[in-house]
């Protein structure tokens, strides 16, 4: 949810689609609000649906990096959030279009949560998304160009730090040819030079 107490998105996308809605609508700002069942539900699944890398940052979200209150009306006050727009959400939360029922749950049971999931720098824990793209590249060599337009010897970039069309999205498993195609471009331009 944003400041206003609406929904960002679908919690059930893939993390880029989430954060591209956190960044580009909504200035970076972001919370996720669960209930006393859920939150004991995440702290159960934290060793068996996690990565190794994953578990220190889920261990701080949940159990540090959120602000609990026994209604949602103090929550959103102690939080800096709309309480009326964080109410009229949750009592509308059931009418999610597109969301695959199974993953709709009441946020029925206090107290109740907010985990802060904006996008900002901070020692704890890194951003909640990926970059699609960022570094500039020789199509021709795979290396890494300046602003302008002269390449860093001996930088190059594959995958996607470097390239890939992304569909203004990302279906997990679509950069594996990137990485394939930009690899092999950099390798052979690194150990032959121009080919």
């Amino acid at each position: 949810m944003d400041r206003a107490g609406n929904r960002v998105a679908d919690e059930s996308r893939y993390g880029a689609a989430l954060g591209e809605a956190i960044v580009t609508r909504h200035g970076g700002w972001a919370a996720l609000v669960v209930d006393s069942r859920i939150l004991a539900e995440a702290r159960r699944q934290l060793r068996t649906q996690t990565l190794w890398f994953q578990r220190f940052q889920m261990w701080y979200l949940l159990r540090f990096a959120r602000i609990s209150a026994a209604t949602p009306r103090e929550l959103a006050t102690k939080a800096g959030v709309d309480p009326d727009g964080l109410i009229t959400t949750l009592k509308s939360y059931h009418d999610t279009p597109g969301k695959a029922e199974e993953f709709v749950q009441p946020v029925e049971h206090p107290p109740f949560s907010l985990i802060d999931c904006s996008i900002r720098p901070r020692l704890a824990y890194p951003a909640p998304m990926l970059t699609l793209g960022g570094l500039v590249v020789s199509e021709e060599t795979g290396q890494v160009l300046r602003p302008d337009g002269s390449t860093i010897d001996g930088l190059y970039a594959a995958g996607r730090t470097a390239v890939g069309i992304c569909s203004h999205s990302y279906v997990s498993g679509l950069s594996l040819a990137d990485c394939v195609f930009s690899g092999r471009r950099a390798g052979r331009h690194c150990a032959y030079g121009d080919v």
